[in-house]
């Protein structure tokens, strides 16, 4: 296993990343052909580079769910499918709250088992998003073009490509909501891949007890007011709004206690190779208890969303 620094360096990258659902484009067509040549570096930076995403007219740093599988896959931590939520849950999930969660859940786990090049995980993950992208009714985000896509990728090992497909057909969902009249069914789509993201990274922190990772972990303090005072507040009248804010809420207080101190340092500024270098850092104060603590109320309220 890498050292925690590099685990923390990847993973701080996700955490911090200012994107909505999986963050690629729509400039490539979802076809093999456009999307064979692409290597992961290419599909990394394009997810990179994407300019920041507007949620309703705000600017939201959410972190990436597929993301979080690539930086868990490059810090050589070996697969655990009991991070996992159960593909064949969809079923359990017949109303729209818990349809709209998992859809993000389910994406976080999408993206773990592709870049784990677990092929037949992979398949039933698809499946579980295609339905219940059906029943929220954005099924042209996940139409059997995308599935048969998906399916050629695995069957031919192209896993650069099938993770610009699964970002694709995201993105076509992020689209769609945005501009009906159910932005808020986006807001908890966000809300479901956040979650698995921290629970994920919340595990990971607890296994391997570094103190870089809880302070990423604590770090989030800042997301979570993003995501119930700027973007959940609009929704609150919105079935089940309410109900994943004040849940979330429990797990703010937790994190309040966390203090993040930031330090201004002058930039140094290279004007030669038109360079500038910020040298401004933050520093958490987090103790190990309250970590656990943390971490035990996100897997509480994860808890709660899958079930």
């Amino acid at each position: 296993m890498k050292s925690s620094k590099n685990i923390l360096k990847g993973i701080g990258s996700i955490v911090l990343s200012s994107l909505i659902f999986v963050g690629c484009g729509n400039d490539t067509k979802d076809n093999p052909k456009a999307t064979n040549n692409l290597d992961t570096a290419k599909v990394e930076n394009k997810i990179k580079d994407r300019p920041i995403q507007k949620f309703d007219n705000e600017i939201f740093s959410i972190p990436s769910p597929i993301q979080l599988g690539q930086i868990i896959k490059n810090a050589d931590i070996d697969y655990n499918d009991d991070l996992l939520n159960d593909p064949s849950a969809f079923n359990n999930y017949t109303d729209i709250v818990k349809q709209s969660l998992n859809l993000g859940v389910y994406g976080a786990d999408l993206g773990y088992t592709v870049l784990y090049e677990k092929n037949q995980k992979s398949i039933k993950y698809m499946k579980s998003v295609q339905k219940l992208g059906t029943s929220i009714g954005i099924s042209d985000a996940f139409d059997m073009e995308t599935v048969n896509s998906i399916q050629r990728n695995l069957n031919n090992g192209n896993k650069d490509s099938l993770l610009y497909v699964i970002s694709n057909a995201y993105r076509k969902a992020d689209d769609f909501l945005q501009i009906s009249d159910r932005k808020y069914i986006g807001s908890l789509v966000v809300v479901g891949g956040w979650l698995e993201s921290m629970y994920f990274a919340g595990i990971l922190g607890l296994q391997d007890k570094s103190p870089e990772i809880q302070n990423m972990v604590g770090m989030q303090k800042h997301t979570l007011n993003t995501i119930i005072d700027k973007m959940l507040i609009r929704y609150l009248s919105e079935p089940g709004v309410q109900e994943i804010s004040d849940n979330l809420e429990k797990i703010r207080i937790l994190l309040d206690e966390v203090e993040i101190k930031y330090e201004y340092v002058k930039p140094e500024t290279d004007k030669e190779n038109k360079l500038t270098k910020l040298k401004s850092h933050s520093s958490i104060e987090i103790s190990d208890e309250l970590f656990v603590q943390i971490v035990d109320k996100i897997e509480e309220v994860r808890s709660s969303i899958i079930k």
